[in-house]
């Protein structure tokens, strides 16, 4: 992992209203395609700021694995999911640094805020992107590389053109970008 990691101890910090206000997990989710019925796996997923809505969006009849290196993280999604009657959906899988194995392929993959914080990230996707279902959809969300007091320093982000190149190197197809506000992006793209 790269240099700058997020401290599980802040969990609680990733469900502030502010952040919830601004990047609106539920409709990003859907605006982008995440629908009821879909398998969805959302890697570095926390505490689960977005497995959470995901899972409410796919339904008992879609699947949530909720990917994470840290304990302290899944356990908290853990009690969330179940706070919000959506644990029936959601299966939590504890990875490595680098990869997990998941039972089966995907619709639909969620990378919030964590490709920045991948050394390798080359392999890194490869380890994922195999998971992925033909006609599939993934959702990268980043840190802008701008100077601000939140999120990691500027020089451990991932800029849009470098993770676009990334994603391009990856035979990924339909790759955009969108503004999310002054300090995210994402990147959408579809394996085809």
């Amino acid at each position: 992992m790269a240099k700058h990691r997020f401290d599980p101890i802040k969990k609680d910090k990733l469900f502030n209203k502010e952040r919830k206000a601004r990047l609106k997990p539920m409709q990003l989710l859907l605006k982008h395609g995440l629908k009821e019925g879909d398998k969805i796996a959302d890697i570095g997923a926390g505490n689960g700021f977005f497995a959470i809505p995901a899972a409410k969006i796919v339904k008992e009849s879609g699947q949530v694995f909720a990917v994470d290196v840290e304990k302290i993280m899944l356990r908290d999604l853990n009690k969330r999911a179940s706070s919000a009657a959506v644990e029936k959906n959601i299966t939590l899988i504890k990875s490595s640094e680098n990869r997990a194995e998941l039972a089966e392929k995907v619709d639909f993959m969620l990378f919030s805020y964590l490709i920045h914080e991948i050394d390798d990230k080359e392999s890194f996707l490869d380890n994922y992107l195999k998971f992925l279902k033909t006609d599939s959809k993934i959702l990268i969300v980043e840190w802008t590389k701008n100077n601000m007091d939140e999120g990691p320093p500027k020089n451990h982000r991932i800029g849009r053109d470098e993770l676009k190149n990334i994603l391009e190197n990856k035979q990924l197809k339909n790759i955009k970008i969108e503004e999310i506000d002054e300090k995210n992006y994402l990147i959408t793209a579809e394996k085809l």
